[in-house]
């Protein structure tokens, strides 16, 4: 079955229904890839029992992906958090507003870190890019000029889209891409709108890279680099149907893209909140 290629037994359930009596038929159809048969003739009861199985289990499956990245973003890592409040102590010695700023960025990053909205299935590049300025701000304090920080954005552009999509990749760049270099790096954050539901997301780092056999597990749970990588990369199937496209070069740095495809019906960020007040 060519859609198994693209999408899992989760991503995509798939009801095949049959006249074949036949066990061997049933076999090469499960085989295939299909979550579920149901043999002609049928009860409409029965048809419409197992759609609303299949749904409730895409429906369970896509909330345990999200509670497990809202998990995954609330887990501060010890580290990250002793070197924020030694930056804080350190500053508070010698530039008291400078810490207040830290302190001011500290506490908005840990407020939408422990959000619980984090494991609704929507959000918006605004707010998610709020995260990334908090996260950038303390870092860029802590390693100084060791961390350079580019941004290619269009004006004014927003877009829905699930929520922590971006941040992990941002902190993935600084984490195993810029702090891994002696003399420091860049990280760089592109988002352009290439047509009128279509949006392009890139980010960047000059970092050590990744070798080509390393590559082939870089959306491993096991694999060191990945801060939710796999967990994004599901979450963006679900939402429009495309991957993570990753590009790593030993010594030159690391990409990581994707691109959001909105479809017709979809609401703007600012109807999304309106909705949820009402």
């Amino acid at each position: 079955m060519k859609i198994r290629e693209r999408f899992s037994m989760v991503d995509l359930p798939v009801l095949i229904i049959t006249a074949a009596i036949i066990g061997h038929d049933k076999y090469k159809a499960f085989h295939a890839g299909a979550n579920d048969i149901l043999q002609k003739p049928y009860h409409y009861s029965e048809f419409m029992a197992r759609i609303q199985n299949l749904i409730m289990m895409k429906h369970t499956a896509n909330q345990a992906t999200r509670m497990e990245m809202a998990f995954l973003q609330s887990q501060i890592k010890p580290h990250f958090l002793y070197n924020v409040l030694n930056t804080i102590i350190s500053l508070t010695h010698l530039d008291i507003e400078k810490a207040r700023e830290v302190t001011e960025e500290f506490t908005n990053y840990l407020r939408m870190s422990f959000d619980f909205q984090n494991t609704l299935a929507i959000s918006s590049f605004r707010h998610e890019l709020s995260i990334i300025n908090s996260y950038l701000s303390i870092e860029k304090t802590r390693f100084g000029n060791r961390l350079e920080v580019l941004f290619d954005i269009d004006e004014d552009i927003d877009f829905i889209l699930p929520p922590l999509m971006i941040q992990p990749l941002v902190e993935n760049a600084v984490l195993h891409g810029v702090s891994k270099k002696r003399g420091g790096g860049w990280i760089k954050l592109t988002a352009k709108k290439q047509s009128k539901n279509e949006y392009h997301i890139k980010v960047e780092d000059n970092g050590p890279g990744i070798t080509p056999e390393k590559q082939i597990d870089l959306l491993s749970t096991d694999f060191d680099r990945s801060v939710g990588l796999k967990n994004i990369n599901q979450r963006l199937k679900h939402f429009c149907g495309s991957e993570l496209m990753i590009s790593s070069t030993p010594d030159a740095g690391t990409s990581v893209s994707m691109l959001i495809h909105l479809a017709e019906t979809t609401g703007s960020p600012k109807e999304l909140k309106d909705t949820e007040r009402t």
